[in-house]
């Protein structure tokens, strides 16, 4: 009995250990968070003219789709104030709370989100590298809001059937509610899974390796400054890409895996994918600073208006030449075909009056 009760001590003390720590790893990631995708915004706001280019409408939503996580973290009880701590409301606004707050449906819906940009990125980036007549088609500025508002919209819908598995009980108290059971509960997780994570990933993965070997197969295509700009914005959201699968994809792994009855949540190793995947929220800015000099530039212009090494200027044209690399390239082609003895000196003076004559 004795040894029972030390035993049952040790557990507690080391379950209190774990939740300490998920709770100061989750302070810090909402702050991160909260300030990093914030100052994203910011540069988006007073630089409008960057919103000209889809894939920075889509990095945008990426941003506030971040930010929110980080406010999320923040509302979200047993992340960091401690579900003991934090007073549940009753009636209705303790029903929502509990539904949308407590039981997690935020912030992993939040995910969903994020995963689902970011294959819209990846499709973005392919038609505009590989099929740029029907980009300028089909990525014309109000499409792309509409695609934003879609992802959101879809990504809430399919995550809805989480909002039934907490319910507000007793004392104001969030209880979890099991709606399936057996192979239907694995059945329903298993469709889950590839919906919201694994597909969306395979094509992610397919379009930059598709574009990957457009660039390899072509390198004269991509060696003009604009073909050199956009090959960094391929660069950038290609990273994006692999670090958020990354991420991610621990934490489906295992929630699968306990949809399954393999693994327990809870537990050290399951609150290590949490702290993965919700620190991933926290990486976009860091990742467009590193790999993009024109973000970076952008960041420094905010941040540090005084410095005048970095001329706005020329900010402005390195994100002209990766919003026209796409014009280049089929210019390119057509040169070559037109004028296969042409001099590379006329190749790029056509390319780049043709590109200044497109606007998308």
């Amino acid at each position: 009995m004795i040894y029972k009760n030390i035993t049952s001590m040790e557990e507690h003390e080391t379950s209190g250990e774990l939740h300490m720590a998920l709770r100061v790893s989750m302070g810090i990631i909402a702050v991160l968070s909260i300030l990093s995708n914030g100052l994203l915004i910011a540069v988006f706001l007073r630089n409008r003219s960057l919103l000209r280019s889809s894939y920075n409408v889509l990095i945008l939503s990426l941003a506030v789709t971040d930010m929110t996580t980080g406010v999320g973290l923040i509302l979200t009880p047993s992340y960091i104030i401690g579900i003991n701590n934090f007073p549940i409301p009753s009636g209705l606004a303790g029903e929502l709370f509990c539904r949308i707050v407590v039981s997690y449906y935020l912030v992993f819906t939040l995910g969903i989100v994020s995963v689902y940009t970011i294959t819209c990125l990846s499709l973005e980036r392919w038609f505009a590298v590989a099929k740029p007549a029907r980009y300028r088609a089909g990525f014309k500025s109000y499409r792309i809001y509409i695609m934003v508002a879609t992802v959101w919209f879809i990504s809430f819908l399919f995550n809805a059937p989480h909002l039934f598995e907490m319910k507000l009980g007793p004392e104001n108290h969030c209880e979890w509610v099991s709606l399936t059971t057996g192979d239907v509960r694995r059945g329903v997780a298993l469709i889950e899974f590839l919906g919201k994570f694994f597909v969306p990933l395979v094509m992610t993965c397919l379009s930059f390796l598709s574009l990957w070997v457009k660039v390899r197969d072509s390198p004269a295509l991509f060696q003009t400054n604009r073909g050199k700009a956009g090959v960094r914005l391929l660069r950038m959201c290609a990273i994006t890409a692999v670090v958020l699968a990354i991420c991610w994809f621990p934490n489906q792994v295992y929630y699968l895996l306990f949809k399954f009855d393999i693994t327990q949540m809870d537990t050290a190793a399951h609150q290590v994918t949490v702290v993965m995947c919700m620190g991933n929220s926290t990486l976009n800015p860091f990742i467009y600073c590193a790999i993009n000099p024109s973000y970076r530039k952008h960041f420094i212009n905010f941040l540090c208006p005084w410095r005048s090494g970095y001329d706005a200027a020329d900010v402005i044209s390195d994100d002209k030449r990766a919003h026209t690399m796409r014009n280049s390239n089929t210019a390119s082609g057509y040169t070559q075909q037109s004028f296969p003895g042409a001099r590379t000196s006329r190749f790029d003076d056509y390319n780049s009056r043709s590109a200044s004559e497109i606007r998308i």
